[in-house]
């Protein structure tokens, strides 16, 4: 008789703990779901994002780069998949060293830090780049089999001097296979 109240007790406990855990937000406070990324964009122009969020390990000869996306298309190879994007969101870690290796952290966005911002909003073919004094943070806060939860707020430049806010989070599942086989 035991055993019976035992595995209640047990699910109870593994529920409140999954109930309890830390995933990425959007920027409304929403949980996002794997694969997945929201943001608000203020500033220059003023607009809401959710889309495909994924990333990217890449060593090289001169150093490792690590890219995170999120966009409105899916993830594609192929060119002509990706004509209708309207946003693309990139935090980008150029030319680290070989032993670079995701963690969880507050990463610097910004001209001098180890990472970089960018938005690119197609309809007004603008990108904005921390660049000069623009800057902010990349907060990731899990990493784990192929997942990177990450929160992030930052200013970018544009090159006719406009600027924004980017404020959101994401759940970036790893791209593998051919073109990431780092996953």
């Amino acid at each position: 008789m035991k055993k019976i109240y035992r595995y209640p007790a047990i699910i109870l406990t593994l529920l409140i703990l999954i109930s309890c855990s830390d995933n990425a937000a959007g920027p409304d406070g929403s949980d996002l779901n794997q694969g997945e990324g929201a943001f608000t964009v203020t500033g220059a122009i003023n607009a809401e994002h959710s889309g495909e969020a994924w990333y990217t390990v890449d060593p090289r000869d001169d150093g490792t780069v690590f890219q995170l996306f999120v966009s409105d298309v899916e993830f594609s190879a192929n060119p002509d998949t990706n004509e209708n994007v309207t946003f693309v969101l990139e935090f980008r870690q150029d030319f680290g060293s070989d032993s670079f290796s995701i963690s969880t952290g507050e990463y610097n966005l910004g001209a001098s830090a180890p990472f970089r911002g960018m938005f690119a909003d197609v309809a007004t073919a603008t990108a904005y780049e921390t660049m000069g004094n623009s800057g902010g943070t990349l907060n990731i806060t899990s990493y784990s089999s192929g997942l990177v939860e990450a929160e992030f707020e930052f200013s970018a430049t544009g090159p006719e001097g406009g600027s924004v806010t980017v404020t959101g989070g994401l759940r970036a599942s790893c791209i593998g296979g051919q073109f990431n086989p780092n996953c």
